[in-house]
């Protein structure tokens, strides 16, 4: 790939003009001693813009917690991640039943319960692939539905999916943490609730609780997903509280 990697976990490993410029905002923000605190007080968004430029030209490593089928982990490392749309759901349903992985019953039930049919709130979904920008939110927040639902966020989000009764298709395939490597340089594509000089600037100064999520709108192609990782795997099972089946 030839890209330099950047991980706002680790800033021991950033590049040097990086690490200057975190450096020089995290040195306005002094006496701050929470990320709470941080992003409500520390009016660092005017650094947002040279942070996204340094980033031009470099991939930010991130995490997307989900539970694959083992095609469909072979179909994320060729293909990559893609947008959320009612056609991504229904080709993995579509797949789900070719495949005799799904019963003709099961299919139309997933249909009958994805978000785009149930969840009045899925247009806020739309068009985005959803990752954690960093690590430490996977150590410190019990990741649930994630892992422990098949169908995606789409399917399972829905209180109607929820509540059926489809017990072994909810838990077809395994857990799979993806490591999707991101283009960050543009806020309108990876688009960042709390700007995301705030994550950069809590690591650097050793913060508890950094994190941010990301929502990417665009497909992250497959020459991009750097891992797909599952229980078993040294570098899913150093997350402790991450489900084994």
């Amino acid at each position: 790939m030839g890209m330099e990697i950047v991980e706002i976990d680790r800033p021991g490993e950033w590049p040097g003009e990086l690490t200057a410029w975190v450096k020089a905002a995290a040195d306005l923000v002094q006496g701050i001693e929470t990320y709470d605190n941080l992003r409500q007080d520390g009016n660092l968004d005017a650094a947002e813009p040279r942070l996204r430029e340094l980033l031009t030209g470099r991939l930010l490593r991130t995490f997307h917690a989900t539970r694959l089928l083992d095609y469909e982990a072979d179909d994320i490392r060729e293909k990559g991640l893609l947008r959320l749309t009612p056609q991504l759901l229904q080709d993995r349903r579509d797949k789900a039943l070719a495949s005799e992985v799904i019963t003709e019953e099961e299919h139309r039930a997933l249909a009958e319960s994805d978000a785009f049919e149930t969840d009045p709130y899925v247009e806020y979904r739309v068009g985005k692939v959803c990752v954690v920008g960093n690590r430490q939110p996977l150590h410190d927040r019990p990741i649930g539905d994630q892992f422990g639902f098949w169908g995606g966020e789409a399917q399972y989000s829905s209180g109607t999916w929820k509540n059926s009764a489809s017990a072994r298709v909810k838990k077809l395939g395994r857990p799979a943490l993806v490591v999707p490597l991101l283009d960050s340089s543009d806020p309108k594509v990876a688009a960042v609730t709390t700007e995301l000089i705030y994550p950069f600037v809590g690591s650097y100064l050793g913060l508890a609780g950094v994190g941010c999520q990301i929502d990417y709108e665009a497909d992250i192609p497959g020459d991009r997903i750097e891992a797909v990782w599952h229980p078993g795997d040294a570098e899913y099972d150093v997350f402790e509280r991450f489900p084994r089946n």
